[in-house]
């Protein structure tokens, strides 16, 4: 919504420090209405004003603010990673690995709006902090408002790190990005301590009554604002970036794929560690549709099919685009039970009629899978070894007539298993 508005007739010459400087601007402006006046309207326009400066930034640096919020809050406290904050004093150090690991383990649980993102933030954290009780009043507001200057500290000093001469750059600022959003959500949280009839209004309300698809200023849905001290510049090129999510399908990549093995194998030994399997998927014939169509045919195929595949998981799952026409499913199962789910795949991709315009007439395409099924203790030592062996069954399915599952579940498990859907 801000892009809309603010690109491309705003001027968007400005570094990314000067972007900083005006959300300082704007975050201190509204401690006056927070504690000063004590002005409910203030309050809630300058919450949007630091939301709005906040995206900007975050666009500016080409940082998909769900992915930075999601992999720091996979929901569930960094530290504790509890689903409602347990932290004692002193609270744990982070584990960027595991949260990596539930970031995908949960993302069939991923918030997808701002309200949902909101919700999620007032579960895992009751107060202001994990580490310390405050009881609901403007203390609690005051304490929200200092964490927040205190991660904008710390987002200032992440924006002056090179990251030409330091790797860790890029993971820092967005790290402290992550944290200033989740503070900002809980500062929409405890809004109502300014003003009473703000309960239950969320932050997406009154970033809507700020900005309803148009700018404040000029009220233009363009903003034709000449640049000013406040003038509101958003990024030229929206919420993405480089991330683990394939943009294609909104599937998790292969970047992640490659991610999520390495901490399986790290954890591999751990009680419970060993039942994991890798679903191989390959799509038959799929180069012969961008040839007698064209890419965006193609596109559209890929897409129905991770749909497909995302459906038929469900939460049995994490689903990967590997790139090209294959996919991955891994899945915390035996060998037998993954076979099962691999079926139910190969069912659902079969069933599938893809349609799509195509030179002013509608095409109707059918697709089928090849699918490998590996599994430690079965077949592998460790979660490394998977995607050989996976790959390698799926490619023997192809030899043998394609639209098939290798190993094939029996019939008698295919019974059994009436509850994986079809």
């Amino acid at each position: 919504m801000f892009c809309d508005i603010y690109f491309p007739l705003q001027n968007y010459g400005r570094s990314r420090f000067e972007i900083f400087t005006n959300l300082v601007k704007v975050f201190g402006a509204g401690s006056h209405y927070l504690f000063r006046t004590h002005d409910p309207k203030g309050a809630r326009e300058y919450l949007a004003k630091i939301f709005a400066w906040y995206c900007a930034l975050c666009n500016r640096l080409d940082l998909n603010i769900d992915e930075a919020l999601w992999t720091k809050y996979p929901g569930v406290c960094p530290r504790c990673l509890s689903p409602v904050c347990k932290c004692a004093e002193p609270p744990d150090e982070i584990q960027p690995k595991r949260l990596s690991a539930l970031a995908l383990e949960n993302s069939g649980r991923r918030p997808k709006s701002l309200r949902e993102w909101q919700i999620m933030f007032a579960h895992i954290y009751r107060g202001p902090s994990g580490k310390k009780a405050v009881s609901p009043s403007r203390d609690r507001l005051a304490l929200v408002f200092a964490r927040m200057a205190e991660e904008l500290g710390e987002v200032a000093e992440a924006l002056s790190r090179d990251a030409t001469i330091d790797p860790d750059a890029g993971f820092v600022l967005k790290n402290e990005l992550a944290d200033f959003g989740a503070w900002i959500f809980a500062l929409a949280n405890n809004i109502h301590y300014v003003d009473p009839q703000a309960h239950g209004v969320t932050l997406a309300d009154i970033a809507w009554d700020m900005y309803p698809a148009k700018c404040h200023r000029c009220k233009e849905f363009k903003c034709v604002c000449v640049r000013g001290n406040y003038g509101y510049e958003l990024a030229e090129k929206g919420a993405s970036g480089p991330s683990h999510w394939d943009e294609r399908t909104g599937l998790a990549n292969y970047k992640a794929l490659n991610a999520y093995i390495e901490q399986k194998t790290v954890t591999y030994g751990e009680p419970g560690s060993h039942t994991l399997s890798m679903i191989f998927i390959d799509l038959d014939h799929f180069g012969e549709v961008n040839k007698k169509y064209d890419d965006a045919m193609g596109d559209r195929v890929l897409q129905c099919a991770a749909k497909q595949i995302r459906d038929t998981v469900g939460e049995h799952g994490i689903v990967f685009r590997r790139g090209g026409e294959e996919f991955v499913v891994v899945t915390p199962q035996p060998r037998d039970s993954a076979s099962v789910l691999a079926e139910a795949i190969r069912r659902a991709l079969a069933a599938m009629v893809v349609k799509a315009d195509f030179k002013g007439k509608r095409v109707s395409l059918k697709i089928t899978g090849s699918l490998g099924v590996a599994a430690c203790l079965s077949d592998a030592n460790s979660p490394a070894e998977l995607e050989s062996i996976a790959g390698q069954r799926a490619q023997e399915a192809k030899r043998s007539g394609r639209n098939r599952v290798i190993p094939a579940p029996s019939e008698e498990l295919l019974v059994q298993s009436t509850p994986i859907p079809w």
